[in-house]
């Protein structure tokens, strides 16, 4: 009798483990896609980024977020564009912290597509980068809910990513430099990029920029992506990849990114909504909850 009772006793502090960990809303995070695409192409000085930007914050008020617009402008084929990061926290006081990342805008130009008459159609950027921001979207709902008690949490969405011109790094990710470059607090303990994680075909490659300067981030996201059964994540280095991480690397920052560069429909007009899949969304959200909440 005394055993049975002792091991029901395990079992429910089992489960009781098991839930420490919230479930990634797959379904709701596709919505969150879905929504970034209803707006239209969110290129910037467009209408749509506009749009988007009040969606993002409207979205983070909801969830409780301080959130601030960080501002800036950059010379871009010899126009001034204006430029603006959505920042938000969420239990500042907190010391240990975990930056999450990933950029709103998308590409002013279908440059990919076979057809040259369409390469200056701006593109819907389901994928790129709209999935990005929808996993942000749904850890900030889940955190609002289940605060952390080992990390606050740092939610930056870049702007001016996508407007580069091909074998010109400098070009891109103009947010995340203008970021980095004016960032005065303590850096956060990890910092996680994610870009381009909705694409129905996953396969997410290390990128040779964070491994080499993150290591041991790397290994503990793929080990986890790796615990959860997620053979999405690969082990292998296929690409070097200058994207929103890179401009963090630079000013010092432990920060990796985790992408599926294989995209075949990048930076064309396909890039679209049906292209994407809520299993992919979860396969990265849920590795990077349990990052959020794994020492709890």
């Amino acid at each position: 009798m005394k055993r049975s009772i002792l091991l029901l006793f395990l079992l429910l502090v089992l489960m009781a483990c098991q839930k420490s960990i919230p479930e990634f809303d797959k379904n709701r995070a596709f919505s969150f896609l879905e929504e970034q695409c209803n707006l239209g192409p969110r290129y910037p000085g467009s209408d749509e980024i506009e749009l988007c930007r009040n969606y993002i914050t409207s979205s983070l008020s909801k969830f409780g977020f301080t959130i601030e617009e960080q501002k800036f402008e950059v010379m871009i084929d010899e126009k001034e564009v204006e430029g603006v990061n959505i920042i938000a926290h969420f239990n500042p006081r907190m010391s240990r912290r975990i930056l999450l990342g990933a950029h709103y805008d998308t590409r002013p130009w279908a440059d990919k597509e076979e057809d040259e008459t369409l390469h200056n159609t701006p593109i819907i950027g389901a994928n790129d980068a709209g999935s990005g921001v929808a996993v942000l979207l749904e850890i900030a709902s889940i955190i609002s809910k289940k605060e952390p008690k080992q990390f606050g949490i740092d939610f930056v969405f870049f702007d001016l990513e996508d407007m580069g011109s091909y074998g010109n790094n400098e070009s891109w990710c103009l947010g995340s430099t203008y970021f980095a470059e004016n960032y005065s607090k303590a850096k956060p303990e990890k910092a996680v990029i994610i870009d381009m994680i909705g694409d129905a075909d996953l396969s997410i490659n290390l990128d040779y920029y964070s491994y080499h300067n993150s290591p041991n981030l790397v290994n503990e996201v793929w080990n986890i992506a790796e615990e959860l059964g997620f053979s999405v994540f690969k082990s292998r280095i296929q690409n070097i990849i200058y994207d929103d991480h890179y401009p963090l690397i630079k000013a010092g920052f432990n920060a990796i990114l985790i992408i599926d560069f294989e995209y075949p429909y990048w930076h064309t007009l396909e890039d679209t909504q049906d292209k994407c899949s809520p299993e992919s969304l979860y396969y990265v959200g849920q590795t990077v909850l349990n990052l959020i909440y794994k020492e709890e």
